[in-house]
């Protein structure tokens, strides 16, 4: 697992920023009421400054964009999107003009009509779930306290920042892959079809080992399926894991990691869908399967609120 090359001081309430190697950042979500809610990762080519994944709101994302000035001493000038999923990509606006934009053509193509239809229905229900997460915290302790204050984070950070939320699309599309050089080190964006979603983005950076997964990999934390495909996205987590070449990994969500997580994430997607494939090779109905515990190696994962939704989408997928 990587740590923490050098310390740095705390820029904002909103991620914690962890030194990867010279020129490479990870910025951590805050999980205490924190408005970033996915991970982000800075990059200094030499001549350019990179973003990936610009956090949720436009509040984080600005103070991303002062980091990585402060970090590098110039402008950012170009911000990947790993999806189209809004934790993602909102902070878009808050590095335009001066940044272009990439995404895979597909997500470029979803994330108009996904961000208009989500916005509609948060400008309706976020500040009521906001506050249905605050009424949880009260009677909730320890662990569970502890992640219902990430939600509470999640739902305020979308109510405030609705009255300034522009959807700021990509300029620049590709699929496969593309190569970014710089003066000191090039990176290597690569898609990946029918994963966490019908299309995501990897980040590589092949002469430090590293790579920055989004959505694809998650640490101690339930994915969300529901809009993949579970054993394609396994076999995607399988074939980084047996890339010798790379040694860290930057989640989407939870703490910068190594090959171990990397094996328990598809340890995941594989047991999940033999609990589901059982299940139906039995002929147990739906409405049992989906009420099947969390599997012990998981129980103390965060988002379990994710796990049932899961099992439903599975039982449909796999009868397919």
């Amino acid at each position: 697992m990587a740590t923490t090359i050098s310390w740095i001081p705390p820029l904002s309430r909103h991620f914690r920023l962890e030194q990867l190697a010279p020129g490479v950042w990870a910025a951590i979500q805050n999980d205490n009421y924190g408005h970033a809610i996915c991970n982000a990762g800075i990059i200094d080519l030499g001549n350019k400054t990179i973003v990936f994944d610009p956090f949720m709101t436009p509040e984080a994302a600005r103070d991303l964009k002062r980091a990585a000035e402060q970090l590098t001493g110039r402008q950012v000038a170009l911000v990947i999107n790993s999806h189209y999923h809004n934790d993602h990509i909102r902070g878009n606006q808050s590095f335009i003009p001066q940044a272009a934009i990439i995404s895979t053509a597909w997500t470029r193509t979803k994330m108009l009509p996904s961000e208009k239809e989500e916005q509609e229905w948060e400008k309706k229900n976020a500040a009521t779930y906001a506050i249905a997460e605050k009424e949880k915290l009260k009677k909730a302790s320890g662990p569970e306290k502890k992640e219902l204050i990430m939600w509470t984070g999640y739902y305020e950070g979308i109510a405030q920042s609705l009255p300034e939320l522009k959807i700021t699309l990509p300029d620049i599309t590709f699929s496969d892959s593309l190569w970014i050089y710089g003066s000191k080190r090039n990176i290597k964006l690569v898609e990946c079809r029918k994963g966490h979603t019908e299309s995501d983005l990897v980040m590589l950076l092949p002469l430090e080992g590293i790579a920055f997964m989004g959505d694809l990999f998650f640490v101690t934390r339930h994915p969300y399926i529901g809009d993949g495909d579970a054993a394609s996205w396994q076999k995607h987590i399988k074939h980084f894991i047996e890339d010798t070449s790379i040694h860290t990994y930057v989640p989407g969500h939870g703490s910068v990691a190594g090959k171990k997580e990397m094996q328990l994430m598809e340890n995941y997607l594989i047991d999940i869908q033999n609990l589901v494939r059982k299940g139906i090779e039995q002929h147990v109905p739906d409405s049992v399967i989906v009420q099947q515990p969390v599997p012990a190696m998981y129980r103390q994962w965060w988002y379990s609120r994710f796990y049932k939704p899961n099992l439903q989408f599975l039982c449909k997928q796999v009868k397919r």
